[in-house]
């Protein structure tokens, strides 16, 4: 049985497995990430992650989900990523096939997380729909007909820049600077002059009458029904799912966004479209990373040198 080691490297952590082919975790965890490690400290952090989880054991490739669009020919990131800003001074893959002795694929964590959907989760029935992912950043993909839609040079679809409003000085308001988790956070801390420990401390808090935490979440929820909406219309989407770690409040964020989507869609196709939590969670990432790297190694040799699968 063939086995990847799978890196998601976020803003707020890194997580890790080793995947089975057929989308099996056999090992898992994560640790925080530390914004201020250097590129080679980085590598060396992920290169002590794969050698301490597989303990002596080999794995068949390595795959890694990163934010930003990230070069196919040297695997820099080149536009975006500003959560991990290390990224932008190296190529991970080089650096981790040197260090390691093995094969890397790489794409951007959003689409990742998408075709982990896709081919394992909520995207298994769907030929139409959008994954937004919400956590230290906004990112997520364009489904159709059951694949992720990117650029022709690889680059993603950036759905955290979708303008959803103007800001208090009258400037664009991106989806992500309204609806993130730190925004979310933010918010709440404007409303009280008091924070919020977590998202989840967030939803508790709205959950148990705070009317400035319920006011920080339906701001965000407005943003994410209203980027949806646009989708919809544009698209006519089955559904819009909701992945990273924010919907990790579940129905308590589906719910809201299912009701404020009708204001911003079509009726017609506001009728029509699904708003689900994404089923796989934080490994969503993890599993469609890992399935480009799966599709590489099976490839035949001389179909190997590009190693971005994104177009998958």
């Amino acid at each position: 049985m063939k086995t990847v080691f799978a890196f998601d490297i976020g803003g707020t952590a890194v997580k890790f497995g080793l995947v089975a082919e057929d989308g099996r975790l056999l090992k898992q965890g994560e640790v925080p990430f530390e914004r201020d490690l250097s590129f080679a400290a980085l590598c060396e952090q992920l290169a002590r992650l794969y050698e301490d989880t597989m303990a002596g054991s080999r794995a068949d490739a390595l795959a890694v989900a990163m934010p930003g669009f990230a070069s196919s020919e040297s695997g820099v990131v080149v536009d975006g990523g500003g959560n991990v800003p290390a990224l932008r001074d190296g190529s991970i893959t080089q650096a981790l096939e040197q260090r390691l002795g093995l094969p890397v694929w790489f794409g951007n964590d959003g689409v990742a997380a998408a075709l982990g959907e896709v081919r394992y989760g909520a995207g298994r029935a769907l030929g139409r729909f959008v994954l937004i992912t919400i956590g230290t950043g906004v990112g997520g993909a364009v489904v159709l007909d059951g694949k992720p839609i990117i650029g022709p040079n690889g680059h993603p679809p950036e759905l955290g820049a979708i303008v959803v409003g103007v800001d208090d000085a009258g400037a664009p308001l991106s989806l992500e600077a309204l609806s993130s988790a730190p925004a979310m956070l933010q918010a709440y801390e404007r409303r009280t002059g008091g924070a919020a420990v977590s998202v989840r401390d967030l939803f508790e808090r709205a959950e148990a009458g705070d009317a400035a935490a319920d006011a920080a979440i339906d701001a965000a929820c407005h943003g994410i029904a209203q980027a949806a909406g646009a989708l919809t219309n544009a698209l006519m989407l089955e559904a819009i799912v909701l992945g990273g770690g924010v919907s990790g409040a579940g129905e308590a964020l589906a719910s809201r966004v299912r009701v404020l989507l009708p204001l911003y869609a079509w009726p017609s196709l506001a009728a029509k479209v699904d708003i689900r939590i994404a089923e796989l969670g934080n490994t969503a990432g993890l599993l469609g990373v890992a399935s480009l790297a799966f599709e590489g190694v099976s490839a035949p040799m001389h179909a190997r040198a590009r190693r971005q699968g994104a177009e998958a």
